[in-house]
């Protein structure tokens, strides 16, 4: 298998930058978590490491590498929530126009993948498209912080972190769409200025955060059960309708990403100095994700 081909160190290694990577991707919408590990090398290894866990065949590199993803990928959110959550809410253009061409960024990695179209991958692309057209398009419920219902945590935990394991889809963006974007970034802070103020009270912001975070991640830790074996079954069966599926997700996915738009106003036309500042920030992005991703190929086995 993946995990074969690498030495098991070096391998943990690249796991925890995946991680880190991912994390932050994560708390971005547009940014695809999954990409992330794909750009660092460690993609099909971690599908196949998750895989295993969730069925008790794991050893001890598969252990590793997902404890080395998962501590990085928590600590960046953890330290990083509240800054990216001000950044996106209060900056919203700019943050979009790089989330955007971060986003498109991640076509190469995928493309490469695929090597050659056929109809199983033209028909994938097709069914990852319409998902997310129909996805960008459809009804939004915002919701306030501390108002969001459980169930809709549930679902949007799911979403989420299914999301966070498929290249091309990004969590950070399911949250966007699903109106908990605000709440769950704002009850992660919770819990670190809960930390940071241990000696002030600190457990009604614990508790505050919890009754947010506890069913978001349940339904979060009852998708990567399903999706990493359900992933990991499908690269090795369907392969190409696999990843024409991701690649329609992936370039769906920026439909939704329209920078000059405020909530409940609609979409508007930028002036000159926007829009030329946009387009900027979105070749940036593009740049950024496809460097990342280049740089994962470069220590990519076989």
């Amino acid at each position: 298998m993946q995990m074969q081909n690498d030495s098991g160190s070096a391998l943990v290694a690249r796991g925890i930058a995946g991680g880190a990577l991912m994390g932050l991707a994560n708390l971005v919408p547009g940014v695809s978590g999954g990409t992330m590990l794909l750009a660092a090398g460690v993609y099909p290894q971690c599908i196949d490491a998750m895989a295993k866990v969730t069925t008790l065949r794991a050893d001890r590199w598969s252990a590793g590498l997902l404890a080395g993803v998962a501590f990085s990928g928590c600590l960046t959110i953890l330290l990083l929530a509240g800054f990216v959550k001000t950044l996106v809410v209060e900056h919203r253009w700019a943050m979009y126009s790089l989330f955007l061409g971060s986003t498109l960024g991640g076509v190469p990695a995928l493309w490469s993948l695929i090597r050659r179209t056929n109809g199983r991958a033209a028909a994938g692309f097709a069914l990852g498209l319409s998902a997310m057209v129909a996805t960008a398009f459809g009804p939004e419920a915002p919701a306030q912080p501390g108002t969001a219902a459980a169930p809709a945590l549930f679902l949007a935990g799911m979403g989420s972190f299914a999301a966070m394991i498929l290249p091309g889809l990004s969590g950070g963006y399911i949250l966007v769409l699903s109106g908990q974007y605000v709440p769950i970034l704002t009850a992660v802070d919770g819990v670190k200025s809960a930390v940071l103020q241990v000696g002030r009270s600190p457990w009604h912001l614990l508790v505050e955060s919890a009754w947010i975070l506890a069913p978001f991640a349940l339904g979060g830790m009852l998708a990567l059960v399903g999706m990493s074996w359900l992933v990991d079954w499908l690269l090795g069966k369907q392969r190409s309708l696999m990843l024409g599926f991701l690649l329609g997700l992936l370039i769906g996915a920026v439909l939704g990403l329209w920078p000059f738009e405020a909530a409940g106003t609609g979409p508007a036309m930028p002036d000159l100095v926007h829009a030329t500042a946009a387009l900027g920030l979105v070749a940036c992005g593009f740049a950024l994700t496809a460097a990342v991703a280049r740089l994962g190929s470069l220590d990519r086995g076989p």
